[in-house]
């Protein structure tokens, strides 16, 4: 070895063995750096797609589904069957603010979960399933493994606007929980900060799935036995309900009949030394005073002496703390919900259907019951567009039942197609929705509970293919035909839904079905003049029925547009209501 340290030859950047590309690539940010201001960003491959799919507008609309509903026409429940990214957008208008607790249970990212892989460019099938956007029975769910050079990206692009939609159905006083494991907790986390502001985070919820490291030992000697619950609210207008006060438990008793109720001991003592609060009190029944740093003011202990809320203890006087005066009857609760256990949850399902294994990791309905009954009010509605096996709606019902709530839901799930060797393939269910609705309808005829649910599917539009087709590519005949737009396979409620989607009403609003001369009439959400919705899609429109519907004088009147045989009549029709009922918006379709 030399004794002489080698020359270095400071000119020559080669020689410091510095990464000449990383150099580059700081040149380029520090020429972006000067273009604009730097920040903090959130970004990944797909982020700009994921933008350009929360924006844009949704083709779709809702297919109403009777026969698969419970109490159709009466019901406030929704079951909605179809990809949750359209469900959202045409959810967007009519339910704008609205939704007062969102639950989700979205796909974990393990390697071994499906995703949605949305894709604009859906108007040839074959396309899509040769680009692998589909697969063969037109499913846009695409198993998303680790080895995916994209795996975190288009879990990411996949939530992001799902996600955005959720937070504009929210009500200000609104919160959305969400499931989630530690694969994707921290991108999940830094996307609601991103979303909804991390001013709005509210708390990360943990709860145990399992007691103990049962079965094969993990390879490092440490189970996880814990999942996480993600909270974040829509404004600072959202607090949890809390759990209602155990009067035992909390120290509250009555044992000399005060009529005031309940009371507990509580000090009246300070720990803070006060010049201004160190004095004597003065028991009025033996003349015993009492010398210290009170926690009240001279004038308030007076009061409260008068009041007879002090008890006069031999070593120190303590005071009577009522349960009627408490700031909230319910107490708080703390972020660990404890142990859920999954194999319960099993069981029941299994009793419930009569076979398992067919939804992968259910969540517990205990915990689903406890998370609503702490974070939602007894008149509100919940949103799950991931609702999978049906939970949600199962826990909804069931508190309903346990103390006379009037919580209504709205769950929506994808009609994928169960495992052909399945056990539920074999019971006669095709798709995972016909089980989750089975579920709900077993388990509301155990409980007794008959609010039912309405049933809604995405579909297409039920216009004709004709109608987007240019003057140039009609001739006489095929213009005469297209006169009503509407294909002839929808029903009067389909009619019905695509007046509602139209005009941002709600979905859930009772429906009921008159006669008038003979004629059917649908009324929805009709609460007398001016409110609501009547309908007559028939062809035997006179003017007696048509002055018998302006009489009811609803808010909007809606007729089909193959009724009117000619344009006078139309004219006629309009008149009439604007004798009688003028305003009446009235709309042809």
């Amino acid at each position: 070895m030399s004794d002489r340290p080698e020359k270095i030859n400071l000119s020559d950047v080669h020689s410091r063995q510095v990464d000449t590309d990383l150099l580059n690539e700081l040149r380029e940010l520090f020429v972006k750096a000067e273009e604009q201001k730097e920040r903090y960003d959130f970004t990944w491959n797909g982020k700009a797609k994921a933008y350009f799919e929360a924006a844009a507008p949704t083709t779709k609309t809702l297919r109403a589904q009777p026969e698969e509903s419970v109490n159709f026409e009466g019901s406030e429940n929704l079951f909605i069957t179809g990809d949750n990214l359209d469900t959202l957008k045409l959810l967007q208008e009519s339910y704008l603010g609205k939704i007062d607790m969102i639950y989700i249970d979205p796909p974990y990212n393990t390697g071994k979960d499906f995703v949605y892989h949305d894709n604009f460019k859906k108007t040839q099938k074959e396309n899509d399933v040769s680009e692998g956007n589909l697969d063969e029975y037109g499913s846009r769910l695409v198993k998303n493994e680790k080895s995916n050079g994209r795996y975190h990206s288009d879990w990411l692009t996949m939530m992001y606007p799902r996600l955005k939609l959720a937070r504009n159905l929210l009500s200000n006083e609104g919160a959305i929980f969400i499931s989630i494991d530690e694969n994707e907790y921290a991108n999940l986390k830094i996307l609601m900060d991103s979303i909804f502001g991390e001013n709005n985070f509210i708390e990360n919820i943990v709860w145990n799935k399992k007691s103990s490291a049962k079965g094969v030992p993990p390879t490092n000697m440490m189970a996880g036995v814990h999942e996480y619950i993600l909270s974040f609210q829509k404004t600072n207008g959202y607090s949890f309900i809390g759990v209602e006060r155990n009067l035992e438990e909390d120290g509250f008793k009555n044992p000399d009949n005060d009529s005031r109720g309940p009371w507990r001991e509580s000090n009246i003592r300070s720990t803070t030394i006060s010049t201004d609060k160190a004095f004597t009190i003065e028991n009025p029944k033996t003349g015993e005073k009492y010398t210290n740093t009170w926690a009240f003011s001279r004038d308030s202990l007076k009061r409260m002496i008068e009041d007879n809320r002090i008890l006069w203890k031999k070593s120190l006087p303590k005071q009577k703390e009522f349960m009627y005066e408490m700031r909230n009857n319910n107490k708080a609760i703390v972020s660990n919900f404890g142990l859920f256990d999954a194999q319960v949850n099993t069981v029941y399902l299994k009793n419930l259907l009569g076979f398992e294994k067919v939804f992968s990791n259910p969540k517990p309905l205990q915990l689903m019951k406890y998370l609503i009954s702490v974070s939602l009010k007894k008149e509100s509605t919940v949103l799950d567009f991931f609702a999978g096996s049906g939970t949600t709606a199962d826990a909804v019902m069931q508190l309903n039942a346990e103390d006379g709530g009037n919580r209504k839901f709205i769950v929506a799930t994808l009609d994928e197609e169960t495992p052909e060797n399945s056990e539920a393939r074999k019971a006669g269910y095709t798709t995972i929705d016909q089980i989750s609705r089975e579920r709900i309808r077993r388990a509301a005829e155990k409980i007794g509970d008959t609010s039912g649910f309405r049933t809604l599917k995405v579909d297409s539009t039920g216009l004709k293919e004709d109608v987007f087709k240019t003057a140039g590519d009609l001739d006489q005949v095929d213009l005469l035909q297209d006169i009503d737009n509407h294909s002839d396979n929808r029903s009067d409620y389909d009619l019905l839904y695509d007046v509602l989607v139209d005009g941002a009403l709600e979905y859930n609003r009772p429906i009921t079905i008159d006669a008038m001369n003979y004629e059917k009439i649908i009324k929805y959400d009709y609460l007398g003049e001016l409110s609501g919705v009547v309908c007559y899609f028939g062809e035997n429109l006179t003017d007696e029925l048509t002055r018998q519907i302006a009489t009811l004088k609803p808010l909007l009147a809606v007729f089909k547009e193959s009724t009117f045989d000619k344009s006078a009549q139309k004219v006629n029709v309009m008149e009439q209501f604007r004798i009688i009922s003028p305003d009446t918006k009235v709309k042809v379709i």
